[in-house]
């Protein structure tokens, strides 16, 4: 295993180093004119502001120029300045993704813990009412789309019947806890603060069960067929007639084999729901990385633009990096060469 784990990190950076290639020129394709957000409408008929924006940004080389300069950068570190913010977008990503990937991590944890409980609960009852339920909400999930989802939310529990609360990571005039990890439960937590781990906590609930649900729709159905097809094995029967009770069947020797298909899911969903977190960070105003690289895109931000892709990539190639590790843990049949 650790061969094959030395062998995918060494494809890393050249796998990283094409991300940023395509980011960079695809970015860069776009006809508009970025010197627009720059420098401001009224001021491109000004040719000396033009050309020292164009200075200042480096944007008076050539598209190749520019593409060495920003790789010689970012080997330094150096993701470049945004645009848009005037900071660095190494540092406008640390104060944006803990945010991301603290709802992503709740409903990543949402998601598969309640779709395999559910899923386990549907396959037990098979052919029951309690089983047509689940399939309903199974479907429905995977169905709905999300941003309709936490808009009937959002009118529904906050602003019909007052039982949640509202956008944001936080009420209104309640500070934020001071940055250790940034994610505001746990910074919260950490301080001893109560009150505000509440506070945040009931903010996350929400746009977290959202998020999910296309996760959960999927953890569910795949559970409950693996655990039917499981169920109908010669060992299965094997075990039942050694006098195991359909409890000890079910957690001894069905759910660790139904279990490894849905490992696969969960290693593609999390960096799909970091990175697709931009419909419920911006119905929910979850200052993360989503709402980050929309604002980037609209002003033609290269620099943000590119920092968002590769970052996003380096998320993509972890998960999949850890989904592969995950199956040789989880079933010993599988060995990594």
């Amino acid at each position: 295993m650790l061969r094959f784990t030395l062998k995918r990190l060494a494809l890393v950076p050249f796998l990283l180093w094409g991300i940023v290639t395509i980011a960079f020129f695809l970015s860069h394709s776009i006809s508009s004119n970025p010197l627009a957000s720059i420098v401001g409408e009224r001021n491109l008929n000004n040719p000396q502001i033009v050309a020292a924006a164009k200075a200042k940004w480096g944007l008076d080389e050539s598209l190749g120029m520019q593409y060495l300069l920003y790789l010689k950068n970012l080997l330094q570190g150096d993701m470049g300045t945004s645009f848009r913010t005037r900071q660095p977008v190494l540092s406008d990503l640390t104060t944006r993704l803990p945010a991301t990937f603290e709802l992503a991590l709740a409903a990543l944890l949402i998601g598969v813990l309640l779709g395999i409980v559910l899923g386990m609960l549907a396959a037990r009852f098979k052919g029951k009412a309690l089983d047509s339920v689940i399939r309903v909400l199974a479907l429905t999930g995977s169905s709905l789309p999300i941003f309709w989802v936490g808009l009937l939310f959002l009118f529904l529990f906050y602003a019909t019947l007052g039982i949640a609360p509202g956008p944001g990571r936080l009420s209104a005039r309640v500070e934020p806890p001071d940055f250790i990890t940034g994610f505001y439960t746990v910074d919260s937590l950490l301080a001893g603060n109560g009150p505000l781990f509440y506070d945040a906590f009931i903010h996350l609930l929400m746009p977290a069960f959202v998020m999910s649900l296309p996760l959960l729709g999927t953890v569910i159905r795949m559970v409950r067929a693996q655990i039917l097809q499981e169920e109908s094995a010669d060992y299965v029967r094997t075990a039942r007639a050694k006098g195991l009770t359909t409890t000890q069947v079910l957690n001894r020797h069905v759910l660790r084999n139904a279990i490894t298909p849905v490992v696969t899911i969960i290693g593609i969903s999390i960096g799909m729901l970091i990175m697709g977190a931009v419909l419920i960070e911006t119905i929910f105003s979850w200052n993360g990385i989503g709402t980050y690289a929309v604002e980037s895109a609209r002003s033609l931000d290269f620099p943000a633009i590119t920092g968002v892709c590769l970052v996003g990539g380096a998320i993509f190639l972890l998960a999949n990096l850890l989904t592969d590790l995950a199956y040789a843990v989880i079933d010993p049949r599988v060995r990594l060469r």
